[in-house]
């Protein structure tokens, strides 16, 4: 049976690693995207050989195994979980499979499963150079609202995270909290794993920026770097500051560009209507469609 642990801040030292082998580009295969969700997902991890394990109770469907990831031999890893889930009595159920890797997936395991995808938690995903100036007709408004911000707001100020900086971006989130809050759970969970973020800018090699106007801290952004593509995981700016948002997020891009990063991942809507018109109005390439694959139990 795989020994599945907490996945504690000192536990992301050896997970890290073993992420930078996830060719998906989903965000759930991230340093921020299983920290800052294991308590609303009750997500458990497990290393065993070269290869990183994880299970989540997704959608409430059960105990769900996440795509093994690492140097190991991914078959292998596959014939464990189906192991483990029969040691268990509880079905063969994946969860956050990409929509790329579920025809992978079935051939491993090797028999039917009931698939079912959801459209709020697909990732969207950019080409690095939308953000680079937001150049072209299809960026104009991003482009635009950055113009205007920088006409009203001559005296703003963008700075790259430190420690130091860190603690103050925590801070202006616990200080605005009533600004950022919202009525959906999903939404309230993820201003407190945001401030917590913050906290453990360092623990965690997240990056991140602040954007200020006459000295007052208006927006502040964190992520990280995997193989090719930046994962923004939080994105929090004061909006009476028109077109602070779109320059956030130039900002952050133009801050974290060198050779090899191609694109940016901005995470999933989780069905905020609001959200993903303002996220569509980025003009992403594709969207990283998340499937549950249940091929019940073992025989």
């Amino acid at each position: 049976m795989l020994d599945f642990k907490e996945l504690t801040v000192k536990a992301m030292a050896d997970v890290r690693p073993l992420l930078e082998f996830q060719e998906f580009r989903s965000c759930d295969y991230s340093v921020g995207g299983m920290h800052m969700w294991r308590d609303h997902f009750r997500l458990l991890y497990c290393i065993k050989g070269d290869m990183l394990f994880w299970t989540s109770d997704y959608m409430d469907k059960g105990v769900s195994y996440g795509v093994p990831v690492g140097p190991g031999s991914l078959e292998a890893a596959v014939g464990e979980i189906r192991r483990d889930a029969a040691e268990r009595h509880i079905p063969v159920r994946f969860c956050t499979v990409p929509g790329g890797f579920v025809g992978r997936l079935s051939e491993l395991v090797g028999r039917p499963s009931e698939n079912a995808v959801y459209r709020e938690w697909a990732d969207y995903l950019y080409p690095y150079s939308n953000f680079l100036g937001y150049h072209g007709k299809k960026l104009v408004t991003q482009r635009n609202h950055c113009n205007r911000f920088m006409r009203e707001y001559p005296r703003y100020e963008y700075l790259a995270l430190t420690p130091g900086l860190a603690k103050e971006a925590k801070s202006f989130l616990v200080e605005n909290r009533a600004h950022f809050m919202k009525d959906a759970p999903i939404a309230r969970e993820d201003l407190i794993k945001s401030i917590e973020a913050f906290g453990l800018f360092s623990e965690l090699g997240y990056s991140g920026g602040m954007l200020r106007v006459d000295g007052k801290t208006i927006g502040v952004t964190l992520g990280e770097t995997i193989r090719d593509t930046l994962y923004v995981h939080v994105e929090k700016a004061l909006s009476v500051y028109s077109g602070a948002y779109p320059m956030l997020a130039r900002l952050y891009a133009e801050q974290m560009a060198r050779d090899g990063l191609l694109y940016i991942n901005r995470e999933d809507d989780s069905g905020d209507p609001g959200l993903r018109w303002s996220k569509t109005e980025y003009r992403p390439i594709t969207l990283i469609e998340k499937y549950t694959m249940d091929f019940g139990p073992e025989v």
